[in-house]
C-alpha cells in the first residue's frame, strides 16, 4: 500500500476572530508563522520514506490555506526528488480549462518523471463559489465539462463546446511528460450519493475522507463500483484521507482525539457557517446541510467523524485499524493528515515520526486486494446521507 502525507496549514485558533467578526484585528498567530511550521512538516515527507504530498484548494479562510495546489506542489516538486504528489482536490469550477490543462501538464514535467495523483471535485462552500463569481447550483454541470476538457486535453489537438466552457482547437504546450495517460487515473472526489454516481459516470476513481462508519463507507464503494460495472468500467479501489496522531501517551492519545473534533468543527464553519449560505434550496447540495448538521450549534469539542475514520492511537492499534479498513473498503492508497485542528506543529510531526518508524514499513508491505464485497450492486447502498467527509 503507498502512503502519503497531507501538508496543508490551518489557522484554527482564529476563527474565534473570524466567527466573531472582528476583522480589524489581526490574528493572534499569523499566517506566515503557520506556513513556516507547515513547511518543516513537508521537508519530512520524503526522508521519512512516505510515497507523495498531497494538499487542498481554499481560499478565505483559515480552513486550509492553500490557494493553488499546483503552485503548492510545483514549490515541493523542487524540494524533492524521489516523492509523487498529489491533490485533494483541485476544485474544477474555480478553474479555467485550458489554464488548468496547462498547469498540470507543467507540473508533470517538473516532476522529471515522478507520478501526479490527480484528485479533483466540485467545491462546497458559498462564500469560495462567491469569490470567483461562479454559481454554485451550476457546480455539477461545470465539474462534469471539466472533465471531459481535462481528458480531451491529453491529445495533441483538442476543442470542446459545452453548456458552460467552448475550447476552440488548441494544444497543451509543453506537452506532459505522461501525455496519453496523464487522465487516465483521476480520482474524483465526492460526499453523497449523488455527486458519486456523476464521478463514477465519468470514469473517475474514488477519493473521499473516511468521516462515516466502515460500514457505510463499504456500501459505498459497493454502490460505486455497481455503477462503473454498468457503464462498462472495471472496478476501483478508493483512495482514503484519514486523520493520524501516533502515540505511546494515553493523554497526548486523548488530547488527539479533540483536534480531530476541532477539525470538524473548523470543517462545519467553512462550509456552513462563516460567511455562508443554506445548502437545503440549491441544486446538488441539499445532502450536505445534514453533513454539517446546518441549522444547530455544534461545540467546538463535539466530534462529528465517525471513530472508524480516525488513526488515533498506539502504533499497533494504528496498524490494526489500517488493516481492518483495508478488508472492509478494499483500501488502495492511505492519505494522512497528522496536522489538524488546534494540534500544536510539534506533536504532530513527532507523531508523523513514530508512525514513520513504527508503522509505515509494515503498511507499505501490505497487500491490497480487491476484494469481492467490494464489487457490490445496486441495492448495496444507501440512496441518501453522506458517504465520506469533505477532502481537505
Amino acid at each position: 500500500m503507498q502512503v502519503g502525507v497531507m501538508v496543508t496549514s490551518y489557522n484554527h485558533r482564529d476563527w474565534d476572530r473570524m466567527l466573531a467578526g472582528e476583522y480589524s484585528q489581526p490574528a493572534a498567530t499569523s499566517d506566515i508563522a503557520i506556513h513556516e511550521e507547515t513547511m518543516k512538516l513537508g521537508a519530512m515527507v520524503e526522508p521519512l520514506g512516505f510515497d507523495a504530498i498531497w494538499c487542498a484548494e481554499h481560499y478565505g479562510s483559515p480552513y486550509s490555506m492553500q490557494g493553488n495546489p499546483l503552485q503548492w506542489l510545483a514549490y515541493w516538486a523542487g524540494r524533492t526528488q524521489r516523492v509523487d504528489m498529489g491533490t485533494a482536490v483541485i476544485v474544477a469550477p474555480w478553474w479555467q480549462p485550458v489554464k488548468l490543462a496547462h498547469e498540470i501538464a507543467m507540473l508533470d514535467l517538473l516532476l522529471g518523471g515522478r507520478r501526479l495523483h490527480i484528485g479533483i471535485g466540485r467545491g462546497i462552500s458559498s462564500h469560495e463559489y462567491a469569490g470567483f463569481n461562479v454559481a454554485r447550483e451550476e457546480s455539477r454541470e461545470r465539474f462534469s465539462e471539466m472533465i471531459q476538457i481535462l481528458k480531451r486535453s491529453d491529445t495533441d489537438r483538442f476543442e470542446f463546446k459545452g453548456k458552460h466552457y467552448t475550447v476552440p482547437p488548441t494544444t497543451v504546450r509543453p506537452s506532459a511528460r505522461h501525455r496519453g495517460s496523464l487522465f487516465s487515473d483521476v480520482r474524483g472526489a465526492f460526499n453523497t450519493p449523488s455527486s458519486m454516481q456523476v464521478a463514477a459516470e465519468l470514469g473517475l476513481g474514488q477519493m473521499f475522507v473516511t468521516a462515516t462508519s466502515l460500514e457505510v463507507m463499504a456500501k459505498g464503494v459497493a454502490r460505486f463500483n455497481a455503477i462503473r460495472r454498468k457503464n462498462g468500467l472495471p472496478p476501483n479501489q478508493p483512495t482514503v484521507m484519514m486523520y493520524l496522531h501516533c502515540s505511546t501517551d494515553k493523554a497526548e492519545i486523548a488530547r488527539a482525539r479533540t483536534y480531530a473534533a476541532e477539525q470538524g468543527w473548523a470543517a462545519r464553519n467553512h462550509y456552513a457557517v462563516w460567511n455562508a449560505e443554506a445548502f437545503e434550496n440549491v441544486p446538488d447540495y441539499e445532502d450536505y446541510a445534514k453533513a454539517f448538521r446546518q441549522g444547530r450549534e455544534l461545540q467546538e469539542n463535539e466530534s462529528i467523524l465517525s471513530e472508524d475514520s480516525h488513526l488515533i492511537g498506539t502504533p499497533d492499534e494504528i496498524l490494526e485499524k489500517i488493516a481492518r479498513v483495508q478488508e472492509r473498503i478494499s483500501l488502495e492508497y492511505l492519505i494522512l493528515h497528522p496536522q489538524h485542528g488546534s494540534k500544536p506543529a510539534a506533536e504532530a510531526r513527532a507523531s508523523l515520526e513514530l508512525f514513520a518508524k513504527a508503522v509505515l514499513p509494515q503498511v507499505q508491505a501490505m497487500a491490497t486486494p480487491l476484494h469481492a464485497h467490494s464489487l457490490g450492486t445496486a441495492e448495496t447502498a444507501p440512496s441518501e446521507g453522506v458517504m465520506g467527509g469533505a477532502v481537505g
